[in-house]
């Protein structure tokens, strides 16, 4: 519904008909018929008796006037509030995992940059453990970073993805289940110095899987390139929301329950750049296809140290 719409409602009922309620909000008297018939429908109400000259509210209309006035009220105190609040701008000193690096943050930052042209992001690429130790030390202002299970103190968590392992094989490989490739291809590893390495590790002992591992390998990019070359297969997390594997691999989902990777942003709970840290989850969000407000609920929940 139109809040245009409703505030030229409110300026027939207030100045008695179209023509003076066109003169009122600079409208022509055909435009401002225009959007009542375009309110009417929208509403499936007849708001105006047209065999009188000028048309007459009706019943349900008067009866609608209250809200709308609520409506027109709301939305301009918001408005007026908006623009009340301080520009988004300045440094922001951020940390990421490689896998982030190569995946949603391009989109995230260019985003952020779009709504907000004074801010300048610097990148540091490490993994999860080094950078939460960086903010931690405020030598960061925020990280994203995966598989927190531990907040340190004084610090916010703000979850924003959720990522499935799942297994990757060479393009060519025969249609076969996860089990099956796991058995006869020879196995590369994500590094468990990665946090998601350890995930990956304990998903595969706990559901006692068996590999010939060849290779470890540091980041999803190499990982993603040697399996692409038929050197093997691998458990690795999907990044989704269009984001590809960086070569051709077959995808093949792992039995039993799905296990996540969870992917979130790490900042100070009090700290001068938490808007600019914000913003930035707000489009991290939006890129992963998640909703920033569950992530802002999220972070009052911390874990003990």
């Amino acid at each position: 519904m139109s809040i245009r719409h409703l505030r030229t409602l409110l300026a027939i009922a207030e100045r008695g008909s179209f023509a003076a309620a066109a003169r009122d909000i600079h409208l022509t008297e055909s435009a401002v018929s225009m959007q009542m018939k375009a309110l009417e429908e929208e509403l499936g109400l007849a708001l105006f008796d047209r065999t009188k000259r000028p048309p007459a509210l009706t019943e349900a209309a008067r009866a609608l006037l209250p809200e709308a006035k609520d409506l027109v009220g709301g939305y301009e105190r918001l408005t007026r509030r908006k623009n009340d609040l301080p520009p988004v701008e300045g440094h922001l000193r951020l940390g990421a995992v490689p896998s982030v690096i190569t995946g949603i943050l391009p989109g995230a930052i260019a985003a952020m940059r779009r709504k907000h042209p004074g801010v300048h992001v610097e990148i540091t690429m490490a993994l999860s453990a080094e950078l939460v130790e960086r903010v931690g030390r405020r030598r960061l202002d925020a990280a994203v970073v995966s598989e927190l299970s531990k907040v340190p103190s004084g610090l916010a968590w703000l979850p924003f993805a959720r990522e499935p392992l799942v297994l990757i094989a060479p393009p060519d490989a025969p249609d076969r289940p996860a089990g099956e490739l796991l058995a006869s291809y020879p196995f590369i590893r994500y590094t468990r110095q990665a946090w998601v390495g350890r995930l990956i590790h304990a998903t595969m002992k706990r559901r006692r899987i068996k590999v010939a591992e060849t290779m470890t390998l540091d980041t999803l990019e190499a990982v993603t390139a040697m399996v692409s070359h038929g050197l093997g297969v691998s458990i690795v997390p999907d990044r989704g929301r269009g984001m590809a594997f960086a070569f051709p691999v077959r995808t093949v989902t792992l039995p039993g329950a799905t296990v996540h990777r969870v992917v979130g942003l790490l900042r100070p709970e009090s700290h001068a750049k938490a808007s600019l840290a914000d913003a930035l989850l707000v489009e991290l969000a939006s890129q992963a296809g998640g909703d920033h407000r569950q992530s802002r609920r999220l972070a009052s929940r911390k874990l003990k140290k």
